[in-house]
């Protein structure tokens, strides 16, 4: 028999809509572990919300790939195995260095883009001084959309905030900022100095560089901790 809440609250798209926000927030502040079973009675109980609700917020993040829904176990949190993250940063290093360029040739980059683009870099240079890891995965994954997003090519960048939501997993789990934050962030200077000098092509290519590195780095963290994969 339904609940009383099920009965009153058949569906709510705002209620909806804030508890999807809500959950997307605490996955990737790293609440869940990877693995981890997302159970609709226990989490409508503490998000106030009906078991439809929470079964559409569910289906919600797993259209962003932040959810994995299983006809017989039901909802959980993605893992990050090794092989996935090797395909998560193929992609980002064959995607993004394209959106960059196209947005350079495009001419898609002036004044208010750039202006955006350098205010990303000095938030994410603040957030490694501050030494708030979370913040700056943030500030991160936004440092990279303000480059991408001028592209303005729509299906390309639907794809790309799936990566990205991939890509903050991987990087609250793994703790893959360790003590080198400052580092990190300046790993992205040779990008933002191509783009003030509008060479499409020397962009796309620091862009690639970067996202490579990047992604051997989490690798290395990944394989540490699930060796036998890396035998597979």
């Amino acid at each position: 028999m339904a609940s009383n809440k099920d009965q009153a609250e058949p569906s709510s798209p705002t209620l909806g809509a804030e508890v999807s926000v809500r959950l997307q927030e605490e996955i990737l502040a790293g609440k869940f572990q990877p693995g981890a079973a997302l159970r609709e009675i226990p989490l409508a109980e503490e998000y106030g919300a009906s078991r439809q609700t929470m079964r559409e917020a569910l289906r919600s993040l797993s259209d962003l790939g932040l959810v994995e829904l299983h006809a017989r176990r039901g909802a959980r949190i993605p893992t990050m195995s090794p092989s996935r993250a090797r395909e998560v940063y193929t992609l980002r290093a064959l995607l993004e260095p394209y959106a960059l360029r196209a947005a350079l040739v495009e001419g898609r980059i002036r004044r208010a883009e750039m202006t955006r683009i350098e205010a990303a870099y000095d938030h994410m240079v603040a957030c490694a001084e501050g030494n708030d890891v979370a913040a700056l995965i943030e500030a991160d994954m936004a440092f990279h959309w303000e480059l991408c997003s001028p592209c303005n090519h729509g299906m390309l960048l639907d794809f790309l905030k799936r990566l990205q939501n991939a890509t903050r997993q991987s990087m609250v789990h793994m703790k893959v900022y360790g003590s080198d934050a400052e580092g990190e962030v300046e790993s992205h200077a040779p990008i933002l100095r191509a783009v003030r000098e509008r060479d499409a092509d020397g962009a796309a290519q620091a862009m690639r560089d970067h996202i490579n590195a990047h992604g051997e780095r989490l690798l290395i963290k990944l394989l540490e901790t699930d060796p036998e994969e890396g035998h597979s």
